[in-house]
């Protein structure tokens, strides 16, 4: 049928480079970047696994404990000890802004580097794409254009793409409570180490993901998705940091049907679960393993 692949969209996600053979799991991170990662863990106040380390990287993100890193800086004689001076509040405020920024420096930088390394170049083609619909991608290699031949410009990276050399996007979904600067009674709540606790927490606020702001930033893209009729799901594990994107296409494509891919059984009813929380009927989503996707979607009658 005419314009037939113009009306569907793939999401594709990390399981699609994995079935791959790709070694882009955050357990591969851990292994590229071990000591640095080893590094960060001792400000986490989530249990990392001895069996499967780091499985779960950016949600370890999200438990960055900032007093941890305060205390494992802060050398400053206490200020009720007769050598404290305030000037050494102001010192220690700044050493721990240079750490904290080092920390997150490099944390990306080894980040960029580890996927930069991954070669897609012995990767082999599994699976069959109509050849001009639509893609997004969460994941940063350049699978889809070198294995596949897909356009570029029919790829939305919406994390970035270490092919074109921007700046990767990951992180956490987590928020906290600030303390007000005023308590009930309307004393001032600060001390003169806040600012120095504060700066100890920058970790926490940089590696939150922007979910909000790449949504705004990108909302022609998303309007422009408006005659999708069909969104195919690849390997997405559809964590609820990532719902708000699948929301967002929901509601521009309404009515449209989804194919969802899912690797174990399990992930069958959890992944109807998850599209429940962006207000989709069940009625909307096919769950299948992916092999089984071409001959679903060639069998549906597209306008």
């Amino acid at each position: 049928m005419k314009n037939r692949d113009t009306k569907i969209l793939y999401v594709i996600g990390n399981g699609f480079d994995r079935w791959h053979k790709l070694p882009t799991t955050y357990t591969d991170f851990y292994v590229y970047s071990e000591s640095l990662l080893d590094e960060l863990g001792q400000y986490l106040s989530s249990d990392v696994s001895s069996e499967n380390p780091w499985s779960d990287f950016e949600t370890y993100l999200g438990t960055f404990d900032g007093e941890k890193f305060y205390n494992n800086h802060n050398h400053t004689d206490s200020w009720e000890e007769e050598s404290f001076r305030p000037s050494m509040a102001f010192s220690l405020e700044d050493g721990l802004n240079a750490e904290a920024e080092n920390l997150v420096d490099a944390i990306r930088s080894q980040f960029q580097e580890w996927i930069e390394s991954i070669s897609v170049d012995d990767a082999e083609k599994k699976f069959c794409f109509e050849p001009k619909a639509r893609f997004i991608s969460f994941n940063y290699t350049s699978l889809l254009q070198t294995l596949y031949g897909i356009e570029d410009k029919r790829i939305f990276h919406i994390h970035g793409s270490a092919s074109k050399y921007d700046e990767l996007i990951f992180g956490h979904g987590e928020s906290r409570e600030v303390e007000p600067e005023l308590d009930e009674d309307g004393n001032s709540n600060r001390i003169i180490f806040s600012d120095a606790k504060g700066a100890a927490a920058y970790p926490f606020y940089a590696f939150q993901k922007p979910v909000s702001d790449i949504l705004e930033r990108n909302q022609s893209y998303f309007e422009s998705l408006k005659n999708v009729e069909v969104v195919v799901v690849l390997g997405h594990s559809l964590n609820d940091i990532d719902l708000p994107y699948f929301k967002k296409i929901s509601e521009i494509t309404q009515g449209s049907k989804w194919i969802v891919s899912f690797y174990k059984e399990d992930e069958r009813i959890k992944h109807i679960k998850q599209f429940g929380k962006c207000g989709m009927d069940s009625n909307q989503i096919v769950v299948c393993f992916i092999d089984d996707i071409p001959k679903i979607l060639s069998s549906m009658q597209l306008s």
